[in-house]
């Protein structure tokens, strides 16, 4: 039988988490008629003998407590089998005595069910399922959001918005971003599109720092990462493409007697993005440079076209930007 005193809420989408989070602590205020006391417990290293002290619990200056353990060790696909046996024991025991005052919270990415921390949530706790939104779920928080804002929004970019993958913090906090910068505008397409492309930017930032000092195993690091965070290889190769027609055009400037100021007025960029790059421009002679948009293109057709795996093809890139002949 499910209790209401345990919850495990499961899903990948933090901001949907956390508003589950807020819901049910704004339950048990309105319950009791005040304050609980919220404890967040640190997942990374919580042992079994920790989590044990912890949910022992006497409620002489509160009479409400809430306990939250968000995405531990112990209920994803660790190998560590001997602590979350440990872990299962002490919610067992935990689950079959009274806990009056005491409300404990557990979340995770997914639901878990051959794990066995999560066989004993599944079966005792109230389980909540935070589904990842769809489109039209984001369209309408879209909506609403920006009414509170009393801003509003063309569809085109709504449904960029919501289909951009972001996370819904990040929506969030693109939200408020374009109503700060429009005012009593319209957001469009191209306000979307701006701040999007930037954040691409910043993810693949490494990347390109990396590709322009023409550190292989750095270049190399940061892809694995970006690999791992789940992003696409294309999207890489365009901020990529983006970066190193950037520096031919400052090299080029710079060739002609021009100064970081007048080239960051020609190019649309901040002055010390400029004298960065005409940094970085060293690194490669013109006969570099031609070779890196040719391996730029190839990358492109063989991402779209070849049987090679996406790693391949652009570990190849990779090494083969940053050799020097």
């Amino acid at each position: 039988m499910s209790r209401d005193d345990v919850f495990y809420l499961w899903g990948e989408e933090n901001f949907l988490i956390d508003e589950e989070i807020k819901r049910i602590i704004s339950l048990i205020r309105e319950k009791s008629g005040e304050d609980p006391e919220i404890l967040y417990m640190d997942a990374d290293d919580l042992t079994p003998r920790e989590l044990m002290e912890t949910l022992e619990f006497s409620p002489l200056f509160s009479i409400q407590r809430i306990v939250i353990i968000k995405r531990p060790y112990w209920l994803g696909k660790s190998k560590r089998k001997t602590a979350s046996a440990d872990i299962q024991k002490v919610l067992n025991d935990y689950l079959q005595r009274e806990n009056q005052g005491q409300t404990l919270i557990i979340t995770a990415d997914q639901a878990n069910l051959t794990n066995p921390v999560g066989k004993v949530l599944n079966k005792n706790a109230t389980v909540i399922n935070c589904k990842m939104p769809g489109t039209q779920f984001l369209l309408k928080w879209i909506k609403k959001k920006l009414e509170i804002r009393n801003c509003s929004i063309k569809p085109d970019a709504a449904e960029l918005l919501a289909k951009s993958g972001q996370d819904m913090y990040y929506l969030q906090n693109l939200i408020d971003k374009l109503c700060l910068l429009l005012k009593d505008g319209t957001i469009e397409q191209g306000d979307v599109e701006e701040q999007l492309n930037k954040r691409e930017e910043i993810k693949v930032f490494k990347l390109t720092d990396a590709l322009l000092n023409r550190d292989a195993k750095g270049s190399l690091s940061a892809y694995y990462q970006l690999i791992a965070q789940g992003e696409h290889p294309l999207v890489s190769l365009r901020v990529i493409t983006r970066q190193f027609m950037t520096l031919s055009k400052v090299k080029s400037y710079l060739e002609k007697g021009l100064n970081n100021k007048q080239i960051a007025e020609l190019i649309g960029q901040k002055e010390f993005a400029v004298r960065k790059m005409a940094e970085k421009s060293r690194n490669f002679a013109w006969e570099e440079v031609r070779s890196v948009f040719t391996k730029l293109l190839q990358a492109d057709l063989d991402l779209k076209s070849s049987a090679k795996s996406s790693d391949t093809i652009m570990e190849m890139f990779i090494i083969e930007v940053c050799s020097k002949k």
